[in-house]
């Protein structure tokens, strides 16, 4: 028993380390998507420049904040390649390059030397914007490796400890088989056993116990219980059943108010399907401002994010806690035909989406999809318009 309890604490510390590891994974191969996408939105951003009528202030200013996060981006990601001996200090050092061409471009746009803002673009930015894209691609190849080695690592260590486990209980199994009986003895024999017992003189240094005394008899002590996630199953019931009293998705704002208690959110979103299913708008939120939530505006469902991801899935997406935000998740709403919408939630900083917190969000999703309709596709091109105005 005691080979047993330690096999499974340490099968216990396995599985955490690979859950770990997994999350590790997921949290660098994002860093390295976020990566390419700013190096995509850079070469747009510059071009830009040479565009009549756009202005150079407003650009600039994102060609600026985009360089300062793929900077981040990347000094995360070289931490994670010198565990593998790699680098991506080129990288970094052509980002430095990309912000001196960028300067220079900027000159030439304000003194109206258009060929040589190009030339600047089309050559030096260029060539500087692929050398890093390919060194980040590659590097992600190399990063998602070594997370496959490690997880393989991880699960290798599990097979040992379950062929340990039953090693041992085969072992156990093995003692605690019946021996073969001794020879049965003679009559004189036992006599002269007893004889031999009755003569035979108590040592000195006997001990008698006396069993009666129940304080000499230590109590068995309790065993350790074991810790589980909990959820507060009365304030789930609560919120189901106003939801069911519901008949308009617009007054949500109470329920959606402790639905973030029960799943321990920062905020929820709710957001319904067009008729066509080719995009998603939010109609209540909680813990959002109200401006951030209209310049966000609708959702394609194509979008290389979470929520469009669950809403083509029909499936739970999760995405890990970060140095600046906490973790997110986002839950599809199915109805008789499939997927009406998504409700997405960002969880308090220091709350993991475990699987207790992903349950209770499938649960008020579930309950969630028979309020909402469709939204028309026409309604969500006006959004969108207004949005951009």
């Amino acid at each position: 028993m005691l080979a047993s309890a330690g096999l499974g604490y340490r099968a216990q510390a396995v599985e955490l380390s690979l859950a770990a590891a997994r999350q590790d994974g997921a949290a660098i191969d994002l860093a390295a998507e976020e990566s390419l996408s700013a190096l995509h939105d850079l070469r747009g951003s510059m071009t830009a420049y040479l565009a009549p009528n756009q202005g150079s202030e407003f650009w600039s200013k994102r060609v600026g904040t985009t360089l300062d996060a793929l900077k981040q981006r990347l000094v995360s990601l070289d931490s994670a390649m010198a565990a593998t001996g790699g680098s991506l200090a080129d990288s970094l050092d052509s980002v430095d390059q990309l912000a001196a061409a960028d300067r220079r471009a900027l000159q030439y746009v304000d003194r109206g030397e258009l060929i040589l803002a190009g030339d600047v673009l089309f050559t030096e930015v260029r060539d500087l914007l692929a050398a890093v894209n390919e060194q980040v691609a590659g590097g992600r190849q190399v990063l998602r490796h070594a997370a496959d080695r490690r997880v393989a690592g991880i699960r290798q260590e599990q097979l040992i400890l379950a062929a340990a486990g039953i090693g041992v209980w085969f072992l156990a199994a093995l003692l605690l088989l019946p021996r073969a009986s001794a020879p049965a003895k003679e009559p004189g024999e036992w006599r002269q056993e007893l004889a031999d017992t009755i003569n035979k003189p108590e040592p000195a240094d006997n001990i008698t116990i006396d069993l009666k005394r129940p304080d000499l008899v230590e109590p068995p002590q309790p065993l350790s219980a074991v810790t589980l996630p909990t959820v507060d199953l009365t304030l789930v019931a609560e919120i189901c059943s106003d939801l069911s009293a519901l008949t308009d998705a617009g007054a949500l704002s109470g329920a959606l108010a402790r639905a973030c208690t029960a799943i321990g959110a920062k905020g929820l979103i709710v957001w319904v399907a067009t008729n066509d299913g080719g995009s998603l708008s939010p109609v209540s939120t909680h813990g959002f401002d109200e401006r951030i939530v209209k310049r966000i505006g609708a959702i394609a469902r194509a979008d290389a994010n979470m929520t469009a991801e669950a809403l083509r899935e029909n499936a739970p997406r999760v995405s890990p806690a970060t140095a600046t935000a906490g973790a997110a998740l986002a839950v599809p709403m199915c109805g008789p035909t499939g997927p009406v919408g998504v409700l997405s939630a960002e969880l308090q900083p220091g709350k993991l989406a475990d699987e207790a917190c992903l349950a209770v969000a499938s649960i008020l999703a579930a309950q969630l999809a028979t309020l909402t309709a469709p939204v028309p596709a026409a309604a969500v091109e006006r959004s969108a318009e207004s949005a951009v105005s």
